[in-house]
Protein backbone atom coordinates (compact mmCIF):
# COMPACT_ATOMS: atom_id res chain seq x y z
CA UNK A 1 0.00 0.00 0.00
CA UNK A 2 0.69 3.41 -0.72
CA UNK A 3 1.75 5.88 1.98
CA UNK A 4 -1.18 8.46 0.90
CA UNK A 5 -3.23 5.47 1.10
CA UNK A 6 -2.48 4.91 4.69
CA UNK A 7 -2.40 8.75 5.32
CA UNK A 8 -5.47 8.92 4.16
CA UNK A 9 -7.45 5.50 5.49
CA UNK A 10 -6.06 6.42 9.18
CA UNK A 11 -7.70 10.34 9.14
CA UNK A 12 -11.05 8.80 7.27
CA UNK A 13 -10.85 5.87 10.41
CA UNK A 14 -10.73 8.38 13.07
CA UNK A 15 -13.79 9.52 12.08
CA UNK A 16 -15.49 6.37 11.92
CA UNK A 17 -14.14 5.57 14.94
CA UNK A 18 -15.83 8.64 17.04
CA UNK A 19 -19.63 7.23 15.41
CA UNK A 20 -18.76 3.49 15.87
CA UNK A 21 -17.88 5.13 19.20
CA UNK A 22 -21.90 6.14 19.72
CA UNK A 23 -23.05 2.62 18.34
CA UNK A 24 -20.37 1.01 21.32
CA UNK A 25 -22.31 2.93 23.99
CA UNK A 26 -26.05 2.31 22.59
CA UNK A 27 -25.90 -1.38 22.37
CA UNK A 28 -23.76 -1.75 25.63
CA UNK A 29 -25.65 0.62 27.60
CA UNK A 30 -28.86 2.16 25.81
CA UNK A 31 -30.41 -0.85 24.46
CA UNK A 32 -30.24 -2.34 27.72
CA UNK A 33 -31.62 0.44 29.57
CA UNK A 34 -34.09 0.80 27.41
CA UNK A 35 -35.28 -2.98 27.45
CA UNK A 36 -35.47 -2.54 31.28
CA UNK A 37 -36.64 0.36 32.20
CA UNK A 38 -39.31 1.21 28.81
CA UNK A 39 -39.89 -2.56 27.50
CA UNK A 40 -39.70 -4.27 30.91
CA UNK A 41 -37.92 -6.78 29.04
CA UNK A 42 -38.03 -10.25 30.31
CA UNK A 43 -34.64 -11.75 31.46
CA UNK A 44 -34.05 -13.91 27.77
CA UNK A 45 -34.80 -10.76 26.15
CA UNK A 46 -32.20 -9.02 27.54
CA UNK A 47 -29.62 -11.70 27.50
CA UNK A 48 -29.76 -11.99 23.63
CA UNK A 49 -29.49 -8.24 23.39
CA UNK A 50 -26.57 -8.03 25.85
CA UNK A 51 -25.14 -11.52 23.69
CA UNK A 52 -26.59 -9.61 19.96
CA UNK A 53 -23.11 -8.56 18.98
CA UNK A 54 -21.44 -11.91 19.93
CA UNK A 55 -24.14 -13.77 17.71
CA UNK A 56 -22.88 -11.75 15.13
CA UNK A 57 -19.66 -12.92 15.59
CA UNK A 58 -20.72 -16.81 15.43
CA UNK A 59 -22.36 -15.57 12.17
CA UNK A 60 -19.11 -14.18 10.62
CA UNK A 61 -17.32 -16.94 9.13
CA UNK A 62 -20.94 -17.43 7.01
CA UNK A 63 -21.46 -13.52 6.43
CA UNK A 64 -17.74 -13.21 5.03
CA UNK A 65 -18.56 -15.49 2.66
CA UNK A 66 -21.46 -14.91 1.26
CA UNK A 67 -19.87 -12.47 -0.45
CA UNK A 68 -18.13 -15.01 -3.03
CA UNK A 69 -16.05 -13.99 -5.66
CA UNK A 70 -17.38 -10.10 -5.92
CA UNK A 71 -15.22 -7.73 -6.18
CA UNK A 72 -15.82 -5.57 -3.39
CA UNK A 73 -13.09 -4.73 -1.33
CA UNK A 74 -13.12 -4.63 2.40
CA UNK A 75 -13.85 -1.51 3.18
CA UNK A 76 -16.51 -1.33 0.95
CA UNK A 77 -18.37 -4.79 2.88
CA UNK A 78 -17.93 -2.76 6.37
CA UNK A 79 -19.93 0.22 4.67
CA UNK A 80 -23.08 -2.19 3.53
CA UNK A 81 -22.93 -3.87 7.08
CA UNK A 82 -23.11 -0.56 8.86
CA UNK A 83 -25.59 1.00 6.32
CA UNK A 84 -27.64 -2.34 6.96
CA UNK A 85 -27.24 -1.88 10.80
CA UNK A 86 -28.17 1.41 10.27
CA UNK A 87 -31.43 0.45 8.76
CA UNK A 88 -32.50 -2.28 11.40
CA UNK A 89 -31.92 0.67 13.79
CA UNK A 90 -34.30 2.86 12.17
CA UNK A 91 -36.85 -0.29 11.75
CA UNK A 92 -36.74 -0.97 15.63
CA UNK A 93 -37.35 2.62 16.74
CA UNK A 94 -41.03 2.28 15.32
CA UNK A 95 -41.96 -0.88 17.26
CA UNK A 96 -43.83 -0.97 20.52
CA UNK A 97 -43.50 -4.44 20.98
CA UNK A 98 -40.23 -6.31 23.04
CA UNK A 99 -39.88 -8.87 20.75
CA UNK A 100 -39.79 -6.83 17.41
CA UNK A 101 -37.08 -4.46 19.31
CA UNK A 102 -35.52 -7.17 20.00
CA UNK A 103 -35.27 -8.98 16.75
CA UNK A 104 -33.87 -5.87 14.56
CA UNK A 105 -31.56 -4.38 17.30
CA UNK A 106 -30.25 -8.10 17.51
CA UNK A 107 -30.10 -7.85 13.57
CA UNK A 108 -28.16 -4.52 14.05
CA UNK A 109 -26.10 -5.79 15.99
CA UNK A 110 -24.96 -8.77 14.03
CA UNK A 111 -24.57 -6.99 11.42
CA UNK A 112 -22.05 -3.87 13.75
CA UNK A 113 -19.91 -7.55 14.90
CA UNK A 114 -18.57 -8.62 11.22
CA UNK A 115 -16.93 -5.17 10.82
CA UNK A 116 -13.49 -5.60 13.23
CA UNK A 117 -12.83 -8.94 11.57
CA UNK A 118 -12.54 -7.11 8.43
CA UNK A 119 -10.39 -3.86 9.80
CA UNK A 120 -8.19 -6.55 11.28
CA UNK A 121 -6.91 -7.42 7.64
CA UNK A 122 -7.06 -3.92 6.53
CA UNK A 123 -4.95 -2.64 9.33
CA UNK A 124 -2.27 -5.38 9.20
CA UNK A 125 -1.85 -4.62 4.95
CA UNK A 126 -1.80 -0.76 5.75
CA UNK A 127 -0.22 -0.18 9.50
CA UNK A 128 3.84 -1.22 9.61
CA UNK A 129 3.88 -3.56 12.67
CA UNK A 130 6.23 -0.60 15.05
CA UNK A 131 3.01 1.69 14.54
CA UNK A 132 -0.24 -0.12 14.46
CA UNK A 133 -0.92 -0.27 17.75
CA UNK A 134 -0.17 3.76 17.94
CA UNK A 135 -2.89 4.17 15.16
CA UNK A 136 -5.53 2.15 16.11
CA UNK A 137 -5.65 3.00 19.72
CA UNK A 138 -5.86 6.67 18.56
CA UNK A 139 -8.94 4.99 16.48
CA UNK A 140 -10.26 3.87 19.75
CA UNK A 141 -9.38 6.82 21.84
CA UNK A 142 -12.26 8.64 19.25
CA UNK A 143 -14.44 6.05 19.74
CA UNK A 144 -14.58 6.52 23.09
CA UNK A 145 -15.00 9.93 23.28
CA UNK A 146 -17.78 9.96 20.87
CA UNK A 147 -19.60 7.02 22.95
CA UNK A 148 -18.77 9.03 26.16
CA UNK A 149 -20.22 12.32 24.70
CA UNK A 150 -23.40 10.74 23.37
CA UNK A 151 -24.34 8.88 26.50
CA UNK A 152 -23.96 12.25 28.64
CA UNK A 153 -26.65 13.83 26.46
CA UNK A 154 -28.77 10.80 25.67
CA UNK A 155 -28.82 9.28 29.32
CA UNK A 156 -29.63 13.13 30.36
CA UNK A 157 -32.61 13.63 28.24
CA UNK A 158 -34.29 10.07 28.92
CA UNK A 159 -34.60 11.17 32.69
CA UNK A 160 -37.21 14.22 30.98
CA UNK A 161 -40.81 13.01 31.59
CA UNK A 162 -41.80 13.48 27.94
CA UNK A 163 -38.59 11.30 27.23
CA UNK A 164 -39.45 9.60 23.75
CA UNK A 165 -36.64 6.48 23.03
CA UNK A 166 -36.79 6.88 19.99
CA UNK A 167 -34.59 9.76 19.47
CA UNK A 168 -31.76 7.04 21.36
CA UNK A 169 -32.60 4.86 18.24
CA UNK A 170 -32.45 7.50 15.94
CA UNK A 171 -29.28 8.88 17.29
CA UNK A 172 -27.92 5.62 16.79
CA UNK A 173 -29.15 5.08 13.40
CA UNK A 174 -27.87 7.92 11.94
CA UNK A 175 -24.42 7.11 13.51
CA UNK A 176 -24.27 3.78 11.71
CA UNK A 177 -25.40 5.83 8.56
CA UNK A 178 -22.43 8.18 9.06
CA UNK A 179 -19.69 5.48 9.50
CA UNK A 180 -21.12 3.79 6.37
CA UNK A 181 -20.42 6.96 4.48
CA UNK A 182 -17.04 7.44 5.85
CA UNK A 183 -16.28 3.96 4.78
CA UNK A 184 -17.81 4.03 1.50
CA UNK A 185 -15.12 6.98 0.85
CA UNK A 186 -12.26 5.06 2.18
CA UNK A 187 -9.32 4.02 -0.03
CA UNK A 188 -10.40 0.30 -1.37
CA UNK A 189 -8.36 -1.94 0.81
CA UNK A 190 -8.79 -5.81 0.27
CA UNK A 191 -7.47 -9.04 2.58
CA UNK A 192 -4.88 -11.23 1.21
CA UNK A 193 -7.96 -14.37 1.92
CA UNK A 194 -11.29 -12.47 0.87
CA UNK A 195 -12.69 -15.34 -1.26
CA UNK A 196 -12.28 -18.04 1.06
CA UNK A 197 -15.42 -20.61 1.19
CA UNK A 198 -17.81 -21.26 4.08
CA UNK A 199 -16.67 -24.60 4.14
CA UNK A 200 -13.13 -23.44 4.46
CA UNK A 201 -13.75 -20.81 6.34
CA UNK A 202 -15.81 -23.01 9.19
CA UNK A 203 -13.03 -25.71 8.63
CA UNK A 204 -10.45 -23.39 9.55
CA UNK A 205 -12.10 -22.48 13.20
CA UNK A 206 -11.40 -26.44 13.91
CA UNK A 207 -7.90 -26.55 12.05
CA UNK A 208 -5.72 -23.71 12.54
CA UNK A 209 -5.77 -24.26 16.55
CA UNK A 210 -4.67 -28.14 16.15
CA UNK A 211 -1.80 -27.01 13.43
CA UNK A 212 -0.72 -23.95 16.09
CA UNK A 213 -0.12 -25.90 19.59
CA UNK A 214 0.70 -21.89 21.00
CA UNK A 215 -2.61 -20.43 19.34
CA UNK A 216 -4.41 -23.19 20.75
CA UNK A 217 -3.49 -22.67 24.71
CA UNK A 218 -4.04 -18.97 24.29
CA UNK A 219 -7.21 -19.56 22.48
CA UNK A 220 -8.48 -21.44 25.97
CA UNK A 221 -6.92 -19.21 28.15
CA UNK A 222 -9.05 -16.41 26.09
CA UNK A 223 -12.10 -18.60 25.96
CA UNK A 224 -11.93 -18.96 30.04
CA UNK A 225 -10.80 -15.03 30.62
CA UNK A 226 -13.61 -13.97 27.84
CA UNK A 227 -16.53 -16.27 30.38
CA UNK A 228 -15.34 -14.70 33.68
CA UNK A 229 -15.33 -11.04 32.81
CA UNK A 230 -18.47 -10.90 30.10
CA UNK A 231 -21.24 -12.52 32.28
CA UNK A 232 -20.86 -9.21 34.19
CA UNK A 233 -21.04 -6.87 31.07
CA UNK A 234 -24.67 -6.73 31.57
CA UNK A 235 -24.71 -6.81 35.23
CA UNK A 236 -22.79 -3.72 35.51
CA UNK A 237 -25.79 -1.91 34.23
CA UNK A 238 -28.18 -4.01 36.20
CA UNK A 239 -26.57 -3.60 39.08
CA UNK A 240 -27.04 0.38 38.94
CA UNK A 241 -30.65 0.19 37.82
CA UNK A 242 -31.49 -2.60 39.84
CA UNK A 243 -33.88 -1.53 43.20
CA UNK A 244 -31.21 -4.62 44.85
CA UNK A 245 -28.66 -2.68 43.77
CA UNK A 246 -27.39 1.17 43.44
CA UNK A 247 -31.04 2.46 42.06
CA UNK A 248 -29.64 5.11 40.23
CA UNK A 249 -30.96 7.41 37.65
CA UNK A 250 -30.91 7.03 33.97
CA UNK A 251 -28.17 10.27 34.30
CA UNK A 252 -26.56 9.42 36.87
CA UNK A 253 -25.96 5.55 35.04
CA UNK A 254 -25.26 7.77 31.93
CA UNK A 255 -22.70 9.67 34.11
CA UNK A 256 -20.91 6.90 36.14
CA UNK A 257 -21.44 3.68 33.78
CA UNK A 258 -20.31 5.65 30.50
CA UNK A 259 -18.67 8.99 30.83
CA UNK A 260 -17.02 7.95 34.03
CA UNK A 261 -15.93 4.51 32.26
CA UNK A 262 -14.91 5.98 28.68
CA UNK A 263 -13.21 8.90 30.22
CA UNK A 264 -10.71 6.12 32.05
CA UNK A 265 -11.07 3.93 28.91
CA UNK A 266 -9.62 6.81 26.64
CA UNK A 267 -6.33 6.93 29.46
CA UNK A 268 -6.41 2.98 29.10
CA UNK A 269 -6.35 3.12 25.62
CA UNK A 270 -3.56 6.29 25.36
CA UNK A 271 -1.47 4.22 27.66
CA UNK A 272 -1.28 0.86 26.73
CA UNK A 273 -1.25 2.48 22.74
CA UNK A 274 1.98 2.65 23.23
CA UNK A 275 3.14 -0.20 25.28
CA UNK A 276 1.37 -2.87 23.08
CA UNK A 277 3.95 -1.65 20.55
CA UNK A 278 6.95 -2.07 22.82
CA UNK A 279 6.62 -5.01 25.70
CA UNK A 280 5.75 -8.34 25.22
CA UNK A 281 2.26 -8.77 24.74
CA UNK A 282 1.58 -11.92 27.34
CA UNK A 283 3.18 -9.18 30.26
CA UNK A 284 0.99 -6.51 28.89
CA UNK A 285 -2.35 -8.81 28.85
CA UNK A 286 -1.64 -10.48 32.30
CA UNK A 287 -1.36 -6.56 33.52
CA UNK A 288 -4.57 -6.36 32.05
CA UNK A 289 -6.05 -9.33 33.56
CA UNK A 290 -5.44 -8.39 37.18
CA UNK A 291 -7.02 -4.77 36.68
CA UNK A 292 -9.97 -6.18 35.10
CA UNK A 293 -10.00 -8.64 38.48
CA UNK A 294 -9.81 -6.16 40.89
CA UNK A 295 -12.27 -3.86 39.26
CA UNK A 296 -15.02 -6.28 39.19
CA UNK A 297 -13.93 -7.17 42.65
CA UNK A 298 -14.31 -3.51 44.14
CA UNK A 299 -17.73 -2.30 41.65
CA UNK A 300 -19.90 -5.38 42.53
CA UNK A 301 -19.15 -5.17 46.46
CA UNK A 302 -19.48 -1.70 46.55
CA UNK A 303 -22.30 0.02 48.18
CA UNK A 304 -21.63 3.44 48.13
CA UNK A 305 -21.02 5.97 44.70
CA UNK A 306 -17.36 6.13 45.66
CA UNK A 307 -16.65 2.72 45.78
CA UNK A 308 -18.51 1.96 42.40
CA UNK A 309 -16.77 4.96 41.32
CA UNK A 310 -13.60 3.38 41.56
CA UNK A 311 -14.26 0.17 40.12
CA UNK A 312 -15.54 1.98 37.06
CA UNK A 313 -12.02 3.81 36.76
CA UNK A 314 -10.37 0.75 37.18
CA UNK A 315 -12.71 -1.06 34.89
CA UNK A 316 -12.71 1.52 32.07
CA UNK A 317 -8.28 1.57 32.30
CA UNK A 318 -8.30 -2.17 31.71
CA UNK A 319 -10.88 -2.31 28.89
CA UNK A 320 -9.05 0.49 27.06
CA UNK A 321 -5.75 -1.69 26.60
CA UNK A 322 -8.18 -4.94 26.20
CA UNK A 323 -9.85 -3.36 23.30
CA UNK A 324 -6.67 -3.03 21.75
CA UNK A 325 -5.40 -6.22 22.46
CA UNK A 326 -8.43 -8.01 21.34
CA UNK A 327 -8.23 -6.04 18.18
CA UNK A 328 -4.58 -6.80 17.65
CA UNK A 329 -3.18 -9.63 19.29
CA UNK A 330 -3.27 -11.95 16.26
CA UNK A 331 -1.12 -9.61 14.42
CA UNK A 332 1.69 -10.94 16.86
CA UNK A 333 1.19 -14.71 16.43
CA UNK A 334 -0.16 -14.82 13.06
CA UNK A 335 2.18 -15.61 9.72
CA UNK A 336 2.27 -12.97 7.69
CA UNK A 337 -0.91 -12.71 5.13
CA UNK A 338 -2.76 -14.83 7.61
CA UNK A 339 -3.94 -12.29 9.50
CA UNK A 340 -7.55 -12.60 8.55
CA UNK A 341 -7.98 -16.57 9.22
CA UNK A 342 -6.16 -16.18 12.57
CA UNK A 343 -8.88 -13.27 13.45
CA UNK A 344 -11.83 -15.25 11.69
CA UNK A 345 -11.00 -18.32 14.41
CA UNK A 346 -10.54 -15.57 17.54
CA UNK A 347 -13.67 -13.79 16.66
CA UNK A 348 -15.91 -16.91 16.47
CA UNK A 349 -14.73 -18.00 19.48
CA UNK A 350 -15.48 -14.58 20.81
CA UNK A 351 -18.92 -15.09 19.57
CA UNK A 352 -19.59 -18.17 21.75
CA UNK A 353 -18.56 -17.35 24.84
CA UNK A 354 -20.25 -13.74 24.23
CA UNK A 355 -23.56 -15.30 23.47
CA UNK A 356 -23.67 -17.58 26.25
CA UNK A 357 -21.71 -15.73 29.53
CA UNK A 358 -24.74 -13.22 29.69
CA UNK A 359 -27.30 -15.88 29.98
CA UNK A 360 -25.43 -17.47 32.17
CA UNK A 361 -24.60 -14.22 34.74
CA UNK A 362 -28.29 -13.32 34.22
CA UNK A 363 -29.19 -17.67 35.42
CA UNK A 364 -26.29 -17.07 38.72
CA UNK A 365 -27.51 -13.69 39.03
CA UNK A 366 -31.01 -14.50 41.39
CA UNK A 367 -29.75 -17.59 43.40
CA UNK A 368 -25.69 -15.96 43.73
CA UNK A 369 -26.31 -12.28 43.88
CA UNK A 370 -24.02 -9.68 41.98
CA UNK A 371 -21.52 -10.24 44.72
CA UNK A 372 -21.56 -14.39 44.03
CA UNK A 373 -21.05 -13.73 40.27
CA UNK A 374 -18.13 -11.57 41.03
CA UNK A 375 -16.36 -13.55 42.89
CA UNK A 376 -17.14 -16.79 40.45
CA UNK A 377 -15.75 -13.73 37.22
CA UNK A 378 -13.09 -13.08 39.17
CA UNK A 379 -11.97 -16.88 39.94
CA UNK A 380 -12.10 -17.82 36.30
CA UNK A 381 -10.29 -14.03 35.31
CA UNK A 382 -7.12 -15.75 37.62
CA UNK A 383 -7.08 -18.96 35.92
CA UNK A 384 -6.99 -17.55 32.51
CA UNK A 385 -4.32 -15.62 33.85
CA UNK A 386 -2.01 -18.63 35.29
CA UNK A 387 -2.43 -20.23 31.64
CA UNK A 388 -1.16 -16.96 29.80
CA UNK A 389 1.54 -16.57 32.24
CA UNK A 390 2.84 -20.39 30.50
CA UNK A 391 3.22 -18.36 27.26
CA UNK A 392 5.19 -15.76 29.04
CA UNK A 393 8.90 -17.26 27.44
CA UNK A 394 7.73 -17.66 23.85
CA UNK A 395 9.54 -15.46 21.67
CA UNK A 396 6.61 -14.94 19.62
CA UNK A 397 4.99 -12.39 20.93
CA UNK A 398 7.66 -10.41 22.02
CA UNK A 399 8.25 -7.07 19.87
Amino acid sequence: MEKFDSASFFKLDLSRGFFSGILDAGFGIFILLLAIRTFEAPGYCKAILAGGTSIGLIANPVLLSLWGKRKTSDTGKCAVYMFLCSLFIFVASFGNEIISFTFFILLAQVCFAQVPSLMIGIYSRLYQKKERGLRVSLTLVLSTIGGMFTSYILGKYLDIQEADHRWVLWAMGFSALFSSLILFFMPPVNSQNENLSISIRIRNIFKIPFEDSLFLRVLIAWMILGFGAIMTFPLRVEYLADKNGMNMSNEEIALLGVALFFSAKVLGTLICGKLFDQVHFMQYRITLNLLMLVSIIVYFHSTTLIGVAIGTILGGIAMGGASLAWNLWVTKLAPSGRESEYMGVHVALTGIRGTTAPFIGYLLLEPFGFSGVSILSASLISLATILFATTLKNSRFST
